[in-house]
């Protein structure tokens, strides 16, 4: 039996998963700018610890960045600081 994707989406540093999952994609928009700025997840509840990805957000409008290899395992939860992006949506599946 398949599993099903789902997707959390958010306007704000959030955790967008607690317990075990892997992160399939991201999706996020961005207005973009001159300097470098960062979308920072954390396998984590809060900003804490190492990055588990980083993206940069200087391109101007929506990015995909689809996980390659079944994606990323999170063994504690989802935790997102936008950064510079004006939003977020994940996918994610157990």
């Amino acid at each position: 039996m398949a599993r099903d994707t789902t997707s959390v989406h958010s306007n704000t540093d959030a955790i967008l998963h607690t317990g075990p999952i892997r992160l399939l994609g991201v999706l996020y928009t961005s207005s973009g700018g001159q300097s470098v700025d960062h979308i920072k997840i954390y396998d984590a509840l809060s900003a804490t610890g190492s990055v588990k990805l980083e993206l940069d957000t200087t391109k101007q409008g929506i990015v995909d960045f689809p996980i390659p290899e079944g994606g990323m395992i999170f063994g504690t939860g989802i935790y997102c600081d936008i950064g510079g992006a004006t939003s977020i949506t994940v996918l994610l599946r157990d």
